[in-house]
C-alpha cells in the first residue's frame, strides 16, 4: 500500500500527523511513504515572522487553544514539541530534502529539520542551520549548498504543487492512499480505521 503525503516542514501538524502514521505502522497493513513538499507560507521571510507578530493577528486566546490541541496530540503519541519562535520560509529545507531523497537518506534528514524547528526552535530558513542539519544525517553540505544555489530541486517543488492541485489538495498534511484523503494530524485510531479500510476494500495501490 502506497501513501502519499504532503506536508510543509513549518506546520505543526504535519509533524504530528507523520510521527502518528509511523507509530501505527505495526497496526495496519504494510505501507510505504511518498513525501511531497507543499510550501505554505511562500511569502515568509528566510528571517521569520516572529510569533509574536502571528499572535497579534490570531489573538492570544485563538492561539493558545490551536497550540493545547497540537501540544495535546503530540503527547498522545509521545512526541516532544514546542511552538517555535518564527514562522519562516521553508523553501530552502524542501528543495534539501528532494536532495536527502537522491542520496537514500530522506527519512533522517526530514525527521532532523521537525526536530531542529519544532524542538530546538532553530530557523530552517538559515542556510547555516540548513547545511548543519544535512551533516547531521550524513550529507555532503558542500553539495547540499551547490545545489541550493543552483536551484536543481526547485522544479520538482513546483510539481509536487501541481500534483497537490490535481488531488484537490487545499492544506497539509493531506494523506492520499487510493481513493481515500486522511487531512489533518488525525489520532492514531484514525489511521488504523481509515486504512484497514481502505486495504479491506482493494482500493489502495
Amino acid at each position: 500500500m502506497r501513501i502519499t503525503v504532503f506536508s510543509d516542514y513549518i506546520c505543526p501538524f504535519c509533524y504530528v500527523g507523520i510521527e502518528t502514521l509511523q507509530k501505527v505502522q505495526s497496526e495496519v497493513p504494510p505501507f510505504t511513504l511518498e513525501w511531497k513538499g507543499f510550501q505554505i507560507h511562500p511569502e515568509y521571510p528566510s528571517t521569520g515572522v516572529p510569533m509574536e507578530q502571528r499572535i497579534a493577528q490570531y489573538g492570544q486566546g485563538r492561539y493558545a487553544v490551536i497550540w493545547r490541541n497540537i501540544l495535546s496530540l503530540a503527547e498522545g503519541i509521545g512526541l516532544e514539541m514546542k511552538p517555535p519562535s518564527v514562522l519562516t520560509n521553508s523553501l530552502m529545507a524542501l528543495e534539501a530534502t528532494e536532495y536527502a531523497r537522491d542520496q537514500g537518506k530522506e527519512k533522517t534528514f526530514s525527521n532532523a529539520v521537525y526536530q531542529a524547528y519544532f524542538q530546538r526552535g532553530q530557523n530552517i530558513g538559515d542556510i547555516d542551520v540548513i547545511l548543519a542539519l544535512a551533516e547531521q544525517a550524513g550529507l555532503n553540505p558542500s553539495e547540499v549548498q551547490d545545489h541550493l544555489k543552483a536551484g536543481t530541486y526547485s522544479a520538482r517543488i513546483q510539481a509536487s504543487h501541481e500534483e497537490a492541485r490535481a488531488f484537490g489538495v487545499s492544506g497539509v498534511p493531506t494523506f492520499i492512499v487510493g481513493p481515500a484523503q486522511i487531512v489533518g494530524a488525525q489520532s492514531p485510531e484514525v489511521f488504523v480505521s481509515m486504512l484497514k479500510r481502505v486495504a479491506e476494500r482493494g482500493l489502495a495501490q
